[in-house]
Formats: structure tokens, C-alpha cells, sequence
């Protein structure tokens, strides 16, 4: 993918939750630049929390969303790019602790609690780790057949699981995928496959559906040119399979 492609997908995947009244603040609508702060702080701690608030206070990403989990993009080269989601450790995934989070935000508005006190009434909040932290790395370099996957996603804090893609993905695509799973009260309402099995074939719901807009965002990602064939017989996560016979 090359990097203006790569920049013109952030763009989409930020007006993407934009649109759906998300998104908080946007950093970066470009490639995110390296920072050795941040680098060094995942390399030395497995603390998820230290991790997060580590990116939160050098505002390290492209985009944060309403619950100030965030989304970092980095691009090397054609061949090989990172897409990361952070999530709040103490709000995301969590409806009750999202609506207390809102509550402070709102005391915040109205000036019954200054900026000091709101900070340290979140800090507060419990953390919960609703949501582990999802990467996706490609890169044809580093490609080691099975041990390595070319295209590979990292769940949680180990970093040395690597769950093998049959495609690469793009920002705008990884984003979706990220609000279809975490987000959905923002991502059902907008998918046929919601609507009674009558209706979900209708050519006005098919247009609009998310999961339509998703499935074309992966087919347009294209396949990984690292995906040897005993790793298409074992386990991956892929798409726009055949049908079976």
C-alpha cells in the first residue's frame, strides 16, 4: 500500500467516525511519526494501563474517539505498515462506566468540577481492561513462513502471539472491524442484517449496510503476497472466501 493510499484510508476511517458522532480529537491525518518515548515505554512495561496513559499524554495517535480510546497507523514502506487500538482500560466495552465517564464530562460542562478535579475523578474509575488492545502488522520482510506470518494481528499484551491473515488490511478497514466488534451501538443500527431477513435484501439497506461498506473496504485491501499455502490450510483469519461446494 503506498503512502498516499495508506493516508487517504486514515482520512476515510476518521470522517468514518466523525460522521457517527464518535470522534473526539483528531492528531494525525497522515501516517503517524515514531515516537521514542512511546516505544519505549511498550518495550520495557507489560502493565497495559502504564502503556495507554503513556500514549494519551503525548497525544500519540491519529484520532481518539469519545471514550478516549485511540488509533495509531504507521506506515514504513509499500510493504509493511501497523495499525493499533488502544482502549480506555477504564471505560471502553463497559456501558456503566462509559455513562459515568459521561457524567463527569457533563459536571465538567457546567463547571461543578474543574479540570484538575475531573482528571483525578477518572483516574479514579476503576480499570477494567474490557477490551484487550488489537494490532495488525504487515510486513514482507520480516515474513518467516508460519512462524512469522506476512499479514498477523497481536490481541492483549503478549506480542508474541501473531494470528495469521489470509489479506491485508488498511486503516479504514481495521477501524471498521474495531467498530463492528467494540462499538455497537454505533455499528447495528446502520447493518441490514439487523432489519427482519425480508428486508435485509433490499437494494436501498444493502447500500447503506455497514457491513456491505466493510466487505468492500477488505476486497479492496487486496490479499497478503505472504501467505504460503500449509498457512491456508491451518488456521487464519481471512475473507471473501468460496463457497463451499
Amino acid at each position: 500500500m503506498t503512502r498516499d493510499d495508506f493516508n487517504a484510508s486514515i482520512r476515510a476511517i476518521q470522517a468514518f467516525f466523525e460522521n457517527e458522532g464518535y470522534l473526539e480529537s483528531t492528531v494525525y491525518l497522515v501516517a503517524l511519526p515514531r515516537s521514542e518515548d512511546f516505544n519505549a515505554t511498550t518495550l520495557t512495561s507489560k502493565d497495559y494501563s502504564v502503556v495507554y496513559e503513556k500514549g494519551l499524554s503525548l497525544s500519540h495517535y491519529n484520532f481518539i474517539l469519545k471514550d478516549l480510546a485511540y488509533f495509531q497507523f504507521s506506515h514504513a514502506s509499500g510493504g509493511e505498515w501497523a495499525l493499533a487500538y488502544y482502549p480506555n482500560p477504564r471505560v471502553s466495552g463497559s456501558p456503566d462506566a462509559f455513562a459515568e465517564f459521561n457524567d463527569l464530562k457533563d459536571a465538567l460542562d457546567r463547571d461543578e468540577i474543574n479540570d484538575e478535579e475531573f482528571s483525578s475523578l477518572v483516574s479514579s474509575l476503576p480499570i477494567g481492561n474490557y477490551i484487550p488492545r488489537v494490532r495488525f502488522e504487515y510486513s514482507e520482510s520480516q515474513y518467516r513462513r508460519v512462524r512469522h506470518p506476512g499479514a498477523h494481528f497481536h490481541i492483549g499484551m503478549s506480542g508474541e502471539d501473531r494470528w495469521a491473515s489470509s489479506r491485508k488490511l488498511s486503516p479504514r478497514s481495521f477501524g471498521m472491524l474495531i467498530a463492528k466488534h467494540y462499538y455497537p451501538d454505533l455499528w447495528w443500527n446502520k447493518s441490514r442484517f439487523s432489519l427482519s431477513e425480508e428486508d435485509q435484501e433490499l437494494p436501498g439497506n444493502v447500500e447503506t449496510c455497514f457491513d456491505e461498506k466493510l466487505l468492500n473496504s477488505i476486497r479492496n485491501d487486496g490479499v497478503s503476497h505472504s501467505f504460503a499455502e500449509f498457512e491456508r490450510q491451518t488456521f487464519h483469519f481471512g475473507a471473501l472466501q468460496a463457497a463451499m461446494a
